[in-house]
């Protein structure tokens, strides 16, 4: 009987979350039964590799979509990515729930619209931020969620140039 896949969702921006999510993994490994992904020990998020964002968003995502539990620590409000995978989780449950109802794929199809999406990016230091090095780098973005908004969309540098887009 093989394992049901379990996904970790959790923030991996400091010292303290990494170490917090690989504690989790290895408690989640030894004490279950599950297959347990953890996306900070996946080789699409090994920084030293240079991982494109869509490396990173198509690695994380087919891993969410494979699982059958997900655990997320959502106690970092600001963690895009998380707040994305629990999007794909729950996107999963809603079309197996339209299914479960009896609604065909192409009733489930017209509940569920394609989306073409425009996101904007509009951060000042972003223009420059190739300027700096090291420590001085003044934002970085969530990879995850960039290659997930390229799935679907594009990502412009401000409302202006979506509106224009749209008009």
């Amino acid at each position: 009987m093989s394992k049901k896949k379990l996904y970790l969702a959790g923030s991996l921006f400091s010292e303290a979350e990494i170490s917090q999510r690989i504690k989790e993994g290895n408690l989640l490994e030894s004490l279950t039964n599950y297959d347990i992904y953890n996306p900070i020990t996946a080789p699409c998020n090994d920084k030293e590799k240079l991982p494109t964002s869509k490396d990173i968003f198509w690695g994380d995502t087919n891993e969410v979509l494979k699982s059958e539990v997900v655990v997320a620590d959502i106690s970092n409000q600001n963690d895009l990515g998380v707040a994305m995978e629990l999007g794909i989780a729950f996107m999963c449950n809603y079309i197996h729930e339209l299914a479960s109802e009896g609604l065909t794929l192409k009733e489930i199809l017209d509940v569920c619209k394609n989306k073409k999406v425009y996101a904007h990016l509009s951060d000042i230091r972003k223009s420059t931020s190739h300027r700096y090095q090291g420590n001085h780098i003044p934002w970085g973005y969530n990879q995850f969620v960039v290659g997930g908004v390229e799935e679907v969309g594009d990502i412009y540098n401000n409302f202006q140039e979506v509106l224009n887009e749209l008009i």
